[in-house]
This record gives C-alpha cells, sequence and structure tokens, in this order.
C-alpha cells in the first residue's frame, strides 16, 4: 500500500499564519522510513486566493456559519481553482486529513466528493477532532464518519499511519492510542513541497519541545490528545532551530507544546544550548505556573530569547483553582508572575468565568485578583465562559449554552477591564463562543 500516491492535507477554515506542524511531522516520519508523501495546504491556498472579507471571517474562532457554508463560499468565488484543488487530490490513491472542529464538516463534505468520483481511494482522518469524536461517542464514532473513512486516528498519528501504509492495520477502522515510546528518534518537519515564504506570519516556525502535558485540568480537552508526557532531545531542537534558520531564514519560533516547562532541567537545558549555539532566538510558548521554578531559569529564558509568553491562569479563587485541579493557588500565581516580571518577561494570561460550582465570590475574587496585580500581568490574553469538552470530568452541564450566568460575568469583567484600563487582546474575548 505504501507505494500508491499519498497526500496530506488540511482543509478550510483552520489557522492560517503557518504551515500544518501535524503535518509536517507526519511527512519527515514516513520519510524517515521511506516513504514519500506529499502536503498540499489547501487550508492556506485558499485562504489567500480569498478577499479581505472572507480572511477577517476565517480569522474568528469558533465561525460556525462560516464552517458550514466555507466550501460553497470558495466553489462561488474561485470555481477555477476549487476544482483543480479535487482534481488534484484525485490523482493520489491515499489521503490523510488534518481535522480539527472548525474544518471537520468541510473534510467530510470532501471526503464524500472525492469517493463519488473515485470509490477505490483511501480516505484517512486523524487530528484533535477525531480525538474528541472518539470521547463523542464512546469510541463507537457514527454517520458520515463511519461512511467515508477507511480509517480513523485517534490520538498521535505516526505509528498509527505508518502501520496503514505497511498494510499491518488494514483489517481495523480504528486505530487508538497507538503513539510512540519516546520521541528520541522523531525527525523534525522540513515541509519539503512547501514554501513557508507565503505564509502570513512571515519569517515564523511552529515547533515542539514535547508532547503531551503533566497537569490534570478537568476541564482541558487538549491533554486528552496523548496518553502520557514525552519530550525530544534538546540536540534534536538545536538541529530543528538551526536548519530552518540556515535554510528559511526563520526568525521567530513559536512552541506547541502544552507546557514549555514540564520539565524544568529540560528547559534549562534548552535555554543553555540556544544561548551557547545561537546566542538568543526569538521564541513564544505556554507556560504553567510552578512554585519549584528557580528565578535563574526565568532569567535564562529572557537572555535566550523568549518574547513571549502564555500562562494558563483561569481563576484568582482558590475555590476555583482546586475545582479545576490547576495545582497552584492564587498565591503561587501571584509569586510566578513576580517573577516573570522580574526576568523582564512579557506574558498574557487566561480566564475562565462561570466554571463549574464559581459562586460570586469566587468570581469576585478573580476579578479582584487581577485588578490589583494589573501593573504586574502585562494582559488578559484570552477570556471565555466555562466551555464543555466530550471527554474531559468537568460538569457539562455548566456550559455556557447552558448557563446564563457565565455569559453576564464575562460581560462584567470586560466592563472591569476597560474601566481600569487593563489590557486585553480583543480577539481573544469570548472566542469560543459559537458564533
Amino acid at each position: 500500500m505504501s507505494r500508491q500516491n499519498i497526500l496530506l492535507t488540511i482543509l478550510p477554515p483552520a489557522w492560517p499564519n503557518m504551515p500544518p506542524i501535524g503535518l509536517g511531522y507526519l511527512q519527515a516520519f514516513l520519510a524517515q522510513k521511506g516513504i514519500h508523501a506529499d502536503i498540499l495546504d489547501f487550508n492556506h491556498i485558499f485562504y489567500t486566493l480569498s478577499d479581505h472579507q472572507l480572511q477577517r471571517q476565517w480569522l474568528v474562532s469558533c465561525n460556525t456559519f462560516l464552517e458550514e457554508n466555507i466550501l460553497s463560499r470558495i466553489e462561488e468565488n474561485n470555481s477555477r481553482e476549487f476544482h483543480e484543488a479535487i482534481e488534484k487530490m484525485l490523482n493520489y490513491g491515499i489521503i490523510g486529513f488534518s481535522c480539527f472542529k472548525s474544518n471537520f464538516e468541510t473534510s467530510l463534505r470532501m471526503a464524500e466528493l472525492l469517493k463519488s468520483k473515485n470509490n477505490a481511494m483511501k480516505i484517512i482522518f486523524g487530528g484533535p477532532e477525531i480525538t474528541r469524536q472518539f470521547f463523542k461517542t464512546d469510541g463507537r464514532f457514527h454517520g458520515i464518519i463511519l461512511q467515508v473513512a477507511d480509517y480513523l486516528i485517534v490520538g498521535e498519528g505516526e505509528i498509527p499511519l505508518y502501520h496503514y501504509l505497511m498494510g499491518n492495520n488494514t483489517r481495523k477502522k480504528i486505530a487508538t492510542f497507538e503513539q510512540l515510546s519516546d520521541l528520541t528518534d522523531l525527525p523534525f518537519p522540513r515541509y519539503t513541497g512547501i514554501d513557508l515564504n507565503v505564509y502570513p506570519r512571515k519569517n515564523t516556525i511552529p515547533i515542539q519541545f514535547s508532547r503531551g502535558c503533566i497537569r490534570r485540568c478537568n476541564f482541558c480537552s487538549e491533554r486528552l490528545l496523548y496518553k502520557y508526557f514525552r519530550t525530544r532531545p534538546v540536540s534534536s531542537l538545536i538541529g530543528e532551530i538551526r536548519y530552518h534558520k540556515t535554510n528559511n531564514k526563520t526568525q521567530y519560533f513559536v512552541f506547541y507544546d502544552s507546557l514549555i516547562n514540564a520539565d524544568l532541567k529540560k528547559l534549562e537545558s534548552l535555554c543553555n544550548n540556544i544561548i551557547e549555539h545561537f546566542g538568543s532566538i526569538s521564541w513564544e510558548a505556554q507556560i504553567a505556573i510552578r512554585n519549584d521554578m528557580a528565578k535563574k531559569l526565568f532569567e535564562k529564558m529572557k537572555q535566550s530569547g523568549c518574547y513571549s509568553l502564555f500562562v494558563g491562569l483561569e481563576s484568582g479563587s482558590d475555590t476555583t483553582l482546586k475545582h479545576m485541579i490547576k495545582g497552584f493557588t492564587a498565591e503561587d500565581a501571584l509569586s510566578f508572575f513576580n517573577n516573570l516580571h522580574t526576568a523582564g518577561l512579557f506574558f498574557g494570561v487566561s480566564i475562565i468565568v462561570g466554571y463549574p460550582g464559581e459562586s460570586d465570590q469566587d468570581f469576585q475574587n478573580t476579578l479582584d485578583f487581577i485588578i490589583r496585580h494589573k501593573d504586574i500581568i502585562p494582559q488578559i490574553a484570552q477570556m471565555n465562559p466555562f466551555t464543555y469538552y466530550d471527554g474531559t470530568s468537568a460538569d457539562g452541564a455548566a456550559d455556557y449554552r447552558a448557563n446564563p450566568a457565565a455569559l453576564k460575568r464575562m460581560e462584567l469583567f470586560v466592563h472591569e477591564m476597560k474601566r481600569y484600563k487593563i489590557k486585553h487582546t480583543n480577539a481573544f474575548i469570548g472566542n469560543l463562543i459559537e458564533k
């Protein structure tokens, strides 16, 4: 089966600013095994072809109206390119679709169309949305997914995709969490066949130090993507950075890790090696609040070139933080923020309002925490009412769709942020609310 033409693709709408890191890893892993696979980023191709108005809609999170209608919009506005894309896909015997919640409807419809033209084509679905569908349906899946897909990959993709292409997994329909035992020999993406200079975020590459998460926040769906935590060797990261700086003139590196500081010793080693080999690079990441990080490590992060961090604070109430299983207190968070501030590290925090069991006092504690420490916290990077995700252990009945109080609290929070002139990112206030 591996001798057939293989295409890895991502359909719109999805985030278009950087190349698809998941497909890049799959392509590199298959190449290491002697299997060639093409990447066609149809999401970016059609984003580029679209007018400014559609591009603005593209960047709105949870834009369900666009998600349901984007194929017809593309066909109407760019008919020739749309049908050329279909013809390109029909040249392949195997197509793997990278599925997110935003592009799942599009992927299903395109797979159905391709199957109607060539029923012998093999369709593979993977990505975060397939894992979500797995939890949503208790592993059974249903409807059109089972009709159009020949193979469904739940969790990490490298091992199950390779086995399928080699004919080892063709007797089963679903691969469930067949992941690499470690990331020691995992090759980094080179995005063969993709022009990295055409993406909106210029001179920037997504990069990944680790997979999985050491925390167990009970509302988080991201932790469900992997069964356990693993890191790549620091030497591999340095090789990847050098490769992209040399071959693609890359200036910015965006870490896609759940937590850049999950392993403190390895983070320190990474910073030391960046300083030793490059002096510094410009990088950003997500980071967890921890009370066991040495001040020297914050300083090394700054020295190595860290320019922005995203911190999942979520609440300033100890009661709510305990219910979330965040693993820290408000006092821990303040100490952590002081260390970031002292080291000169810019950061933004995320907030969840209306969490299951959050009282009026809990909400007020969070608001007071942000107002009281607005000179230390540079910005609110994201704020949303509680949103339930399939597979998590939080109370789904408290989802904002059934909890008007959560929306009212968000409205009040925004009002107070403006009143106290607290900096915030408008695009990520309520960005998880379906439009």
